[in-house]
């Protein structure tokens, strides 16, 4: 089963690992006025696209607006073999240190 970690536990998470990919599946405009730093741009309609070329080597973070396609990236991959971890809730609240804004 993948984790999930509360957004307000990201900034220490992102903190402590360098071996991380950080995946943002909002659309493109939602991305361009706020993102994570670091985040690639993965949209969630796109996935089919996408998934299969996800580098296994790194835990991969997805986060969404609420946390519910997010979740369901999550239970897609975590079972081909992914280190997926999930950001509960969305990005909504999030207010940390490595916030972007366009």
């Amino acid at each position: 089963m993948f984790n999930t970690i509360p957004v307000w536990d990201l900034d220490q998470y992102m903190d402590q690992n360098n071996q991380l990919m950080i995946i943002d599946l909002r659309t493109r405009f939602m991305y361009a006025r706020s993102h994570i730093k670091g985040a690639v741009n993965l949209p969630f309609e796109r996935m089919e696209e996408w998934k299969e070329k996800l580098p296994r080597d790194k835990t991969l973070i997805f986060y969404c607006s609420r946390g519910s396609q997010s979740m369901l990236i999550c239970r897609n991959l975590e079972p081909l073999g992914y280190h997926v971890i999930n950001i509960a809730n969305g990005i909504a609240y999030y207010k940390g240190k490595y916030m972007v804004r366009g």
